[in-house]
């Protein structure tokens, strides 16, 4: 009896464990690919014309669905907030302050991620090697 206990209680513990590490992996998989989706929004947005940048070319919002095989898969919805810079320098009216922000639904807890970037007038669009 003691030993059908023991093993009961061992076998419930491992499932717990094993369930447990594989929530920790699904929920590291979706942060990971949302740090990904923003930073492809920002590297695209870093390549624009900066007429691009300071009119309303862009979507402020969009959405991302990542679907894995075996999955339903988890909808990213995102915004873009482009800014005016927030210093009072000399340049300032060539700078503008770019956040993108996605968030997700993962297993019934909403999570947020952003990145906040600076966008150049003169930047890496028109360099030059």
């Amino acid at each position: 009896m003691i030993a059908g206990g023991l093993l009961a209680f061992l076998v419930f513990s491992l499932y717990t464990a094993f369930s447990f590490g594989f929530t920790t992996i699904k929920v590291n998989r979706e942060s990971v690919r949302a740090d990904q989706i923003l930073v492809q929004k920002l590297e695209t947005l870093r390549m624009y014309d900066w007429s691009k940048v300071t009119t309303d070319y862009m979507p402020t919002n969009f959405t991302v669905t990542y679907a894995t095989a075996g999955s339903q898969g988890v909808t990213y919805d995102g915004t873009i907030t482009i800014a005016d810079n927030p210093v009072a320098e000399s340049y300032s009216n060539t700078l503008r302050q770019v956040t993108v922000a996605v968030s997700w639904d993962s297993g019934g807890a909403l999570r947020n991620r952003s990145m906040t970037t600076f966008v150049s007038q003169n930047g890496i669009y028109t360099y030059k090697p």
